[in-house]
């Protein structure tokens, strides 16, 4: 598939060192919006805008939309009279052609303006208004609207003079003369009835909808948990205003993924700051440091059980084991924790269902130590010997893939329990799961360590009387 672009572009650049522009412009007029784009970016600003303004209108609005570079979109929008760039705007999708809308500047806006039909004026101007964090500032004009009174022949004609998008076609919302929503009809049922019928007898009343100041979030977890094509935006007064489609939720829910993991890591961000490469190190290291402090402080605490009580772990060779049983819990702790929190942030489990996910998990936790058990058993006696006596290498290993057991179900608890807790003391499930939970169960790791060694092999027994 990349081959055949590639040939592709080969021979529009051919046509194009050739001056055939008439040859060029009729490939181009017949292939996608997005390979064209991509194309065009590769050119030289004076052959843009020779190929971009021989191209249709409709052609153009599409192209100008999809370009990568925001630079060469206010080049070309600096380049064209704004009489001829109004008729290229309304072209252009309308979530994407608000997205160029908000990044011109106020005396850019009043240039544009009076050029621009009342309805691409009112979509551009109201969606502007809102928030960018809620719904209204993410909803798009590409939706059907007819009345209810009017019949299917009618309101046929009326989806043709609204000319949605062929993926935002399913829907076709149903409103009265006020412009209130009052249901809704499938394009299947237009398709079924008498052209005759009236739309008010065909309708379905029961709908979802959110309101224009509605977070964004709520909004995707809306359409994820009813699995929605798409759900129509009504302001305050139930009049529908936009919608919000499978597709945007699927950007929010991403988004909201990558944001929740750099908590999750320790790495918290702040609103519309710079990208990565433009932050300077110093405020790097200003988000960063206080996880790894208190991550190291934590350590710390680990440290100084472990000197303190070394002399048990010292025997028959136990401290080689410290560390496969610390990081053993980590990531069983770290994989519970992201577990969980995937789950809340879609909307699957919620705080009432805390004992079903805490028994999960810990059955989950069995089945993995049951492996783990017998694994243990397998690397100590394959790896290295422990000791001479044949009666205390089994008694050691059985130390050591026991406290493996032990270490995972109590770091399983542990990384179910930090989200849920969160969440129920009103704070951010992802920052109370950070880079500390491994600290944590590695801790807990060394005092199960410990007293199953107390328990199991009397080191201070055999401290006394050695053998």
């Amino acid at each position: 598939m990349k081959q055949k672009g590639d040939n592709k572009f080969v021979k529009w650049m051919r046509l194009l060192k050739q001056q055939q522009d008439k040859r060029l412009i009729y490939c181009l007029e017949r292939t996608s919006p997005i390979e064209v784009a991509r194309f065009l970016e590769k050119q030289s600003i004076d052959v843009i805008i020779r190929i971009f303004s021989a191209l249709p209108v409709a052609r153009q609005g599409e192209i100008f939309a999809l370009f990568n570079d925001s630079g060469l979109q206010m080049q070309l929008y600096g380049s064209i009279p704004k009489s001829i760039f109004a008729k290229i705007f309304s072209c252009m999708p309308s979530d994407l052609r608000v997205d160029f809308y908000q990044r011109l500047s106020g005396k850019e806006h009043a240039h544009l303006l009076p050029y621009l039909s009342r309805k691409v004026r009112e979509d551009v101007i109201m969606l502007n208004a809102y928030s960018p964090d809620t719904a209204g500032g993410i909803m798009s004009t590409d939706f059907a609207t007819v009345l209810n009174a009017m019949t299917v022949e009618e309101a046929i004609a009326k989806i043709r003079e609204d000319a949605p998008s062929k993926k935002m076609l399913y829907y076709i919302y149903v409103v009265n003369e006020k412009m209130k929503l009052v249901g809704f009809i499938s394009l299947k049922d237009l398709v079924m009835h008498a052209p005759q019928e009236r739309i008010d007898t065909i309708l379905k009343t029961n709908f979802l909808y959110a309101t224009v100041d509605e977070d964004q979030e709520a909004v995707a977890k809306k359409i994820e948990q009813y699995d929605l094509v798409a759900i129509p935006i009504l302001n305050h007064e139930k009049q529908i205003v936009g919608i919000v489609s499978y597709d945007d939720a699927i950007d929010i829910i991403r988004a909201e993924q990558v944001e929740d993991m750099d908590k999750f890591m320790g790495i918290t961000s702040e609103e519309d700051e710079p990208d990565y490469l433009k932050i300077s190190s110093a405020q790097h290291l200003k988000k960063r440091i206080k996880w790894i402090i208190g991550v190291f402080m934590l350590g710390i605490v680990s440290q100084i059980f472990l000197h303190y009580k070394g002399y048990y772990f010292g025997q028959f060779n136990l401290m080689f084991y410290v560390g496969m049983i610390g990081d053993t819990g980590g990531n069983v702790g770290t994989q519970a924790a992201s577990v969980v929190l995937q789950a809340l942030n879609r909307g699957q489990v919620t705080l009432s269902d805390w004992v079903s996910i805490i028994l999960k998990e810990i059955r989950i936790a069995i089945m993995l130590a049951s492996i783990l058990f017998f694994l243990v058993f397998i690397k100590m006696f394959i790896v290295g010997s422990i000791g001479e006596e044949v009666t205390r290498n089994y008694r050691v290993v059985f130390v050591v893939a026991l406290s493996i057991v032990f270490q995972v179900i109590g770091s399983a608890f542990i990384g179910a329990s930090l989200p849920l807790a969160a969440k129920y003391l009103k704070g951010d499930p992802a920052v109370a799961a950070n880079p500390a939970i491994s600290t944590i169960v590695e801790l807990l790791g060394l005092i199960i360590y410990y007293v199953v060694i107390c328990w199991l092999l009397h080191p201070a027994t055999d401290i006394a009387n050695p053998a």
